[in-house]
């Protein structure tokens, strides 16, 4: 699908284009979505680009991902979709700015381009050029890692509580928080991924070029720059808090296992002696003392009990149960 959009009024007015169509000259936008060969083959021809192919955005290498070719930028980053589902994604997204226009190839569906789309057209926002729709979709999206981030903390903070909490009634279920905790830092990792990328692409458009570019719209690239700086420091930071949620939660395992390999040592100590004596008068001697004796069942039995009650009380004397 392919969208352009055109200024009217300070907003952003959509439409939608069909392959073989016009583009509106005035189009200071145009979002292609999912596009098949036939769009992106005439969107070289409409636009006079070389639209990467979806192969071409899967490259890692950084002259593959940022570089100027025939007075135009094109930068591909990576980007988070499908953020609130268990199954988060990470996949690049390409934005070619050329002659005040900025195209943006995606093949997901983030929620920062449906919230900017949504809003340009309905508020009154800097988006005369293609720089200054640049400038807003990476402010959104960077408001988009945030609320990420902020919902990842809230998780980590209930997860630690939940951890450390020792009047919480029923035994844990550790193997619940692992997968919790898992999933907190896949998340986070894929925050960070994503912060990196975003943060060489701000720095390869914000790069003096002939173009001439608003004062707010320079601003706004550096404000976005710093804001990634410091999203990048607070994701390094929850790494830590999960590190040390993981570590805390394995002690705790941990802990729980060597109590019940403790309790197994002890039922052993306990149970043999009596397994001693019961083994003594179970053998098939024909003469033995206590066999012709009356009360040597009985005897036997309160021996079995002394002994194991002895070792029980020596173990609770030196603080072992």
């Amino acid at each position: 699908m392919i969208t352009a959009y055109v200024p009217s009024n300070g907003m952003l007015k959509s439409e939608e284009i069909a392959a073989g169509d016009h583009i509106p000259d005035g189009a200071v936008w145009v979002d292609v979505v999912s596009p098949s060969n036939d769009d992106l083959a005439f969107l070289d021809r409409a636009l006079g680009l070389n639209v990467p192919t979806q192969e071409d955005m899967q490259e890692i290498e950084m002259s593959s991902r940022l570089y100027h070719e025939d007075d135009a930028l094109y930068m591909t980053a990576t980007m988070i979709a499908q953020a609130d589902t268990p199954a988060p994604l990470c996949l690049p997204v390409s934005f070619l700015l050329a002659g005040h226009r900025l195209v943006t190839l995606r093949y997901a569906e983030p929620t920062p381009f449906r919230l900017y789309a949504s809003q340009v057209q309905r508020h009154v926002m800097p988006c005369a050029t293609g720089e200054d729709v640049l400038a807003g979709l990476l402010d959104a999206i960077v408001d988009r890692i945030a609320d990420i981030l902020e919902r990842v903390q809230g998780d980590v903070d209930a997860l630690s509580r939940e951890v450390f909490d020792q009047e919480g009634r029923g035994r844990k279920d550790y193997k619940a928080i692992l997968t919790r905790i898992g999933r907190s830092y896949a998340l986070t990792s894929q925050t960070r991924d994503s912060l990196v990328s975003f943060g060489r692409l701000v720095s390869f458009a914000a790069r003096p070029t002939d173009a001439k570019r608003s004062k707010t719209t320079e601003r706004g690239f550096k404000t976005i720059a710093g804001d990634i700086a410091s999203l990048g420091d607070h994701a390094s930071f929850l790494a830590n808090n999960i590190g040390f949620t993981l570590d805390a939660t394995l002690g705790h395992i941990n802990n729980e296992q060597t109590s019940i390999i403790k309790i197994f040592s002890v039922a052993a100590v306990v149970f043999l002696p009596p397994t001693l004596i019961a083994s003594i008068y179970g053998m098939n001697f024909e003469f033995m003392p206590e066999l012709s004796w009356a009360y040597g069942y009985p005897m036997s039995l309160v021996l079995m009990v002394i002994f194991a009650i002895l070792p029980y009380l020596f173990f609770k004397y030196r603080g072992w149960l």
